[in-house]
C-alpha cells in the first residue's frame, strides 16, 4: 500500500466509525481522485492465491465497522451477483477496466430488483458509490486485468449483514405491476444460490 492509499484508509477508517455522512463519502471519493498502481503491482496482486470467496485480495484493515481491500481480477473474470446488506461500499478502480451491472431492490422481501445502468470504470474514473439505501446488488467483470480498491463501512457479519449471492430467475409476477409502474427500470425476480451457483 502506497503512503497516499494509507492516508486514505485512515482517513475513511475514522469517518466510518459513526457511519459515512455525504459529506464524508464525497471527500473520500475526492482524495481517492488520481489513486493508480502500476504494473508491477498489478503483476503481483494477480500472482497472490485466491481466497476462499474466489479471487485475489490483500486485506490491510478489517473489523466490523470497516473493512479495507484490494481486489485484483484478470480479465474476463466475474465476481457473481451479490450484495451489500446495510453497508455504504466505495470502489476506487486502480488500473484496468471493469463492468459493474448493478440492481436495486424494488422489494428485497420478495426478491425483487430492478434492473440499473451497467457502466464501465477505468483508473481515470471516479470511484464507484455504493450506498446502504435502497441497497445495491452487482456483478463486477474485468474487461481487462484490474485492481481496485473497496472501502466498506460497517463490513459483513455472517449473522447481522451476511453476503449473499444470487441469480436473475425471471420476470416478475402480475402482483407486482403498480410497482414497475412507479419506478423506472426493468424489474427481475432474484433467486439467492450458493457461491459455487453464483460462480457458474
Amino acid at each position: 500500500m502506497t503512503p497516499e492509499m494509507r492516508r486514505i484508509v485512515a482517513e475513511a477508517e475514522a469517518t466510518a466509525r459513526g457511519g459515512w455522512s455525504d459529506e464524508a463519502v464525497a471527500a473520500i471519493v475526492a482524495s481517492t481522485r488520481g489513486l493508480l498502481v502500476d504494473d508491477a503491482e498489478v503483476e503481483r496482486l494477480l500472482g497472490l492465491p485466491v481466497a476462499d470467496h474466489g479471487f485475489r485480495e490483500e486485506v490491510f484493515t478489517t473489523d466490523p465497522s470497516f473493512h479495507a481491500s484490494v481486489f485484483a481480477i484478470a480479465a474476463g473474470e466475474t465476481i457473481p451477483l451479490h450484495d451489500h446488506p446495510e453497508l455504504d461500499v466505495i470502489s476506487k478502480v486502480l488500473r484496468g477496466r471493469i463492468r459493474v451491472r448493478a440492481y436495486e431492490w424494488a422489494d428485497a422481501a420478495s426478491l425483487l430488483a430492478r434492473e440499473c445502468d451497467e457502466v464501465i470504470l477505468g483508473d481515470n474514473d471516479d470511484a464507484l458509490v455504493i450506498r446502504k439505501s435502497p441497497g445495491t446488488l452487482h456483478t463486477v467483470t474485468a474487461i481487462e486485468p484490474a485492481v481496485f480498491l473497496d472501502l466498506f463501512a460497517p463490513y459483513y457479519d455472517d449473522e447481522v449483514r451476511p453476503c449473499s449471492y444470487y441469480r436473475v430467475a425471471g420476470l416478475p409476477s402480475c402482483q407486482v405491476t403498480d410497482v414497475a409502474t412507479r419506478q423506472p427500470g426493468n424489474l427481475v425476480t432474484l433467486k439467492i444460490v450458493s457461491w459455487e451457483e453464483a460462480r457458474r
